[in-house]
């Protein structure tokens, strides 16, 4: 894997599991669902629906350059992130079975990255992006 499409990959990581804090963040602020007006006016809620849209963006990078097998699992580590930032900016708690499950995904990611062939996919050329 390219070092940038590695780059974009975590950036995708990292803007995702934003995204799902300063939701939380939403829904303890007022931010309820079933009344969109609450939504709207909810600085969190609208802070975490760009930073999941921007995690989109950068997604559609990492699918352009990274065979889906290969840049999938890397989402994965959004079941990492989120539970630690989580007891940092909540002091939500972490269980030992769940640290044992985040160092299960974290070393599942590490193997699929390493094993992953050096072959980018193919695009039709029309599609190709001009860098």
């Amino acid at each position: 894997m390219k070092a940038s499409s590695l780059i974009f990959a975590l950036v995708t990581v990292v803007l995702n599991g934003c995204a799902q804090l300063l939701l939380r963040k939403a829904a303890l602020t007022g931010a309820v669902p079933t009344m969109p007006g609450t939504l709207l006016r909810n600085a969190w809620f609208m802070v975490g629906l760009a930073a999941y849209a921007g995690s989109v963006l950068t997604w559609l990078r990492v699918l352009g350059d990274v065979p889906l097998s290969v840049a999938a699992p890397f989402v994965a580590l959004v079941y990492v992130l989120v539970p630690l930032a989580s007891r940092i900016v909540f002091e939500d708690e972490i269980s030992p079975k769940m640290w044992m499950g985040m160092l299960l995904v974290a070393i599942g990611v590490t193997l699929v990255a390493k094993g992953a062939p050096d072959t980018a996919p193919t695009r039709p050329a029309e599609h190709a992006r001009s860098d």
